[in-house]
């Protein structure tokens, strides 16, 4: 899923370097550029569904509340599963940046939020136990 989001992420960044300028200079004309086969494909396969034409947002949104967004993709990053192509680390600004961009997701404060979730007196990382039991239910059913 990860190599997906990137792939997405990658293609979406490309298309707005290819159309973002020419937009903002042309307004309300349409774009006359022949498609490439790869476009062409992903468009065939669903893929680009997600990223409209002529917007900056993608059509996936977070459903959860901000904690549990933070607490899983604060543990993704902390394991260092995600790594940036070209170096050897990305920074948490720019992680959380893109996933920010990607769920359309508002979080004013990432560290001040992700410092309440780890004073919480109640029950902590909810959002994570939650996940471990729909995955144990999920591998239960024997899917």
């Amino acid at each position: 899923m990860l190599e997906l989001l990137e792939q997405l992420y990658l293609h979406r960044i490309s298309h707005l370097n290819k159309y973002a300028i020419r937009q903002n200079t042309l307004q309300n004309n349409q774009d006359l550029t022949i498609p490439t086969k790869q476009e062409i494909s992903a468009y065939m396969s669903g893929q680009l569904s997600l990223f409209p034409k002529g917007s900056g947002m993608t059509l996936i949104q977070w459903q959860r509340d901000k904690v549990a967004f933070l607490e899983l993709f604060t543990a993704v990053y902390e394991s260092n599963s995600i790594k940036a192509i070209n170096r050897p680390k990305m920074t948490k600004k720019e992680y959380f940046g893109l996933l920010t961009w990607f769920f359309n997701i508002q979080i004013g404060n990432i560290d001040s939020t992700l410092q309440a979730a780890k004073n919480r007196k109640i029950e902590q990382k909810p959002y994570l136990k939650e996940l471990m039991d729909v995955f144990d239910n999920y591998c239960a059913r024997g899917l």
